[in-house]
């Protein structure tokens, strides 16, 4: 620990918290404060319950508001950081954080029925992975899900299935904190062909939808 730690917000940091005893967890940093005496980093984590909490970490005044360091805050190596984008932690954080709305590949939850799907299914935005979408965005449920790279390299999401929505406002879909596994598929190798889809799952944010009204 005791790396120099960026102040910005929205920086990635690991965060030795105490839950049910000191444990290690993925952190967003929201900000500094400060005051005559001393600085306040505030880092947004997520505990073991599933429930965010805004940690406060403090250093002398003297040091510079850039980065600060403290023994208990540092950078997560490359393979800590792949380990917790792979279960979706760090989504997770920037969305609590408000740094992150839905987006191409997220899973969203019906709290109601909605033509043929029943409340509790399970679709799936289509879009753009880490692409903000424009205000609106398509759901499919009963959804089969292509989730690869393009030509221009971005990683693409195109759903088939139904019932779906063409075009959702944004504004209806509520944060629910939560992880949830989705099954997908891609080319094998990258090159399409009869028997060459490649099933595998991914972890991603879901979202809860009640059509019709904004949450």
């Amino acid at each position: 620990m005791n790396d120099a730690v960026p102040t910005t917000k929205g920086t990635r940091v690991t965060a030795l918290v105490n839950d049910h005893g000191t444990v290690l967890v993925p952190g967003i940093v929201l900000g500094l404060t400060h005051d005559t005496a001393r600085h306040r980093l505030q880092v947004l984590v997520r505990l073991s319950s599933g429930t965010f909490r805004t940690e406060e970490y403090l250093t002398p005044a003297t040091m510079s508001t850039g980065s600060i360091r403290h023994d208990y805050l540092a950078l997560p190596g490359a393979k800590l950081r792949q380990v917790w984008t792979d279960v979706a932690l760090w989504d997770l954080l920037d969305v609590e954080a408000g740094l992150r709305g839905p987006q191409g590949g997220d899973a969203v939850r019906l709290t109601t029925d909605w033509y043929e799907a029943n409340a509790g299914d399970i679709g799936v935005l289509g879009g753009f992975v880490d692409q903000p979408l424009p205000g609106e965005g398509p759901i499919t449920f009963n959804a089969s899900t292509f989730r690869g790279p393009s030509q221009n390299g971005r990683i693409v999401v195109q759903v088939s299935g139904g019932p779906g929505s063409i075009s959702t406002p944004l504004a209806e879909l509520t944060k629910t904190g939560q992880p949830i596994q989705l099954p997908v598929w891609q080319w094998r190798n990258g090159i399409p062909g009869r028997g060459r889809a490649q099933p595998y799952t991914v972890t991603v944010p879901l979202w809860d939808w009640t059509p019709g009204g904004a949450a």
